[in-house]
């Protein structure tokens, strides 16, 4: 036998004796093959007592709730048509026979209620007045915004203190 051959030899039974004593891979494949069996009967039986709960459940449902609120429903159904009649009517009284709308409705008037006797100049000018109000808020949100603009291109964004001092809130 040559050097080499020898050599090869030792290096070889050498990785075998190491494979034997470090290399733990069958152990540990065939302790997780029983882990997952063990795992998979227990889940099984599990499995089945859930199933047959759902099973008695179910049936219960059916046979005992589902009925009685399936007549629970159409004891209630039929004073909840009356309702609805009764509702219908006073609707009726209410509103007019029709409403037409104008042809150039722009927002104000699609805010407006329909014509009525005695009330269309109080409801209009109403509507009005919540438009003019509605512009003034809106101007001075716009000017408030304007104020704040300037003032961070001025003095760069406030501090936590500086914000809580000008009412500003920091989000």
């Amino acid at each position: 036998m040559s050097k080499d051959e020898a050599g090869l030899a030792a290096l070889k039974s050498g990785l075998a004796v190491f494979s034997r004593l470090f290399d733990h891979r069958a152990v540990v494949q065939s302790e997780a093959r029983y882990f997952i069996e063990e795992f998979q009967n227990k889940r099984k039986g599990s499995e089945v007592t859930k199933l047959a709960e759902c099973q008695t459940m179910i049936e219960r449902h059916c046979s005992a709730t589902l009925p009685e609120a399936v007549a629970s429903a159409d004891i209630n159904m039929a004073l909840l048509d009356k309702k609805v009649l009764e509702l219908t009517k006073l609707c009726d009284l209410i509103m007019p026979d029709s409403i037409e709308p104008a042809p150039d409705s722009d927002l104000v008037s699609a805010t407006t209620r329909p014509p009525s006797p005695g009330h269309d100049s109080e409801w209009d000018s109403f509507m009005q007045s919540i438009e003019t109000e509605k512009q003034v808020v809106d101007e001075c949100f716009r000017r408030e915004v304007e104020q704040y603009r300037i003032h961070l291109e001025k003095y760069g964004p406030p501090g936590r203190e500086e914000a809580g001092r000008r009412g500003y809130s920091l989000i």
